[in-house]
């Protein structure tokens, strides 16, 4: 049995347990956060644009077919064309 003069490596030593132990700058949080939001409301635009749609289709009483949707998207860009643009 020898006895070493060295520390033997323990987890708080590991380049993982080294990595874990920082702590996110307030630029990461940021940026983090940012793109969290930018991902959520995309989710809304697009759960929004999928029951537009469906009204759509229910009004025209249409299936969703190619050439229904693309009915959807011009009467949808007439609709924008039409509202007044704020500044």
């Amino acid at each position: 049995m020898s006895i070493s003069s060295e520390p033997k490596p323990g987890p708080s030593s590991s380049p993982a347990a080294e990595r874990g132990s920082t702590t996110r700058t307030g630029a990461s949080v940021t940026r983090w956060f940012a793109g969290a939001t930018r991902l959520w409301f995309s989710a809304l635009r697009e759960i929004f644009d999928e029951s537009a749609y469906s009204r759509f289709l229910a009004q025209h009483a249409m299936s969703s077919c190619p050439s229904a949707y693309s009915a959807f998207l011009r009467e949808q860009e007439t609709i924008k064309a039409r509202r007044p643009k704020c500044c």
